[in-house]
């Protein structure tokens, strides 16, 4: 058992570390032993991939904050309405997952360009939150279904309205789940790259898509081996903010678990 977990780890793990072993020594021929270590692919890094960067994690905040508003009031209706078509609701929301990504960027090109929302801030927030809706609502429908929905009512017995109710007694009971489902959210916007490729442009490339086209067009860099680690990095500092922010043990499992 011990070697099929340390096994299972060094899948997981060894990509990540050779990516960021690569992004000192300045090439995909990455090795932990005696090469010269430096941070001249870092400092070689363009300003157009820190614009890029930059927008990309502008827009990924904004679409994990967008689509959890939408996501968490939906499966509050879902979940304490009992309606019937919550299943179909449910399966209906999923279906972006579904379709290949390729084939919902052709479609939204579609609908984006007699909108004028290609190549644009706003169409690429409206794609990402199309996006991040399914697991959104799985998060939350799952956060919302394991809190009693006793709680609530004692609120409104004693004089609080619903959606008082939902404010003051449910959402600070869910909050360190909504954080963790944040946190996945926002790495998965910040490294989408299939939707985005077909309705970014120049007023609006995300980081993924300006470090595919400048491998393709220049090959493999330095400077974007290096801006991959920095996406690295990002992941970690959220994953290790949401830790110490929250604990452990909401990280790991429970919505309910009191911090200790």
């Amino acid at each position: 058992m011990a070697f099929y977990v340390a096994a299972m780890i060094a899948i997981l793990i060894l990509p990540v570390l050779l990516v960021l072993a690569a992004s000192f020594q300045g090439g995909l021929e990455a090795s932990f032993g005696s090469r010269r270590w430096t941070l001249e692919a870092y400092r070689a890094i363009p300003p157009a991939y820190w614009d890029a960067l930059w927008f990309t994690v502008r827009i990924a905040f904004c679409s994990t904050v967008l689509a959890l508003l939408i996501a968490v009031l939906a499966a509050w209706g879902l979940v304490r309405g009992r309606l019937r078509e919550r299943r179909l609701v449910s399966h209906l929301v999923v279906l972006p997952d579904a379709v290949p990504s390729i084939t919902l960027g052709v479609a939204l090109l579609g609908l984006f360009i007699p909108l004028g929302l290609s190549n644009s801030f706003t169409g690429t927030l409206l794609a990402l939150t199309a996006l991040s809706l399914s697991m959104g609502l799985r998060f939350a429908e799952a956060l919302i279904g394991n809190v009693p929905e006793e709680m609530e009512q004692a609120a409104v017995t004693m004089g609080a309205g619903r959606f008082t109710a939902f404010v003051t007694v449910l959402l600070p009971v869910l909050a360190p789940g909504l954080t963790i489902a944040a946190l996945f959210l926002f790495v998965h916007n910040l490294v989408a790259f299939e939707l985005l490729l077909f309705i970014s442009g120049p007023n609006a490339t995300p980081i993924s898509v300006r470090l595919f086209t400048d491998i393709v067009d220049r090959g493999v860099l330095p400077q974007a081996i290096a801006m991959s680690a920095i996406l690295v990095y990002i992941a970690i500092a959220f994953y290790t903010l949401v830790v110490v922010t929250v604990g452990v043990r909401y990280v790991a499992g429970s919505a309910l678990t009191r911090k200790g």
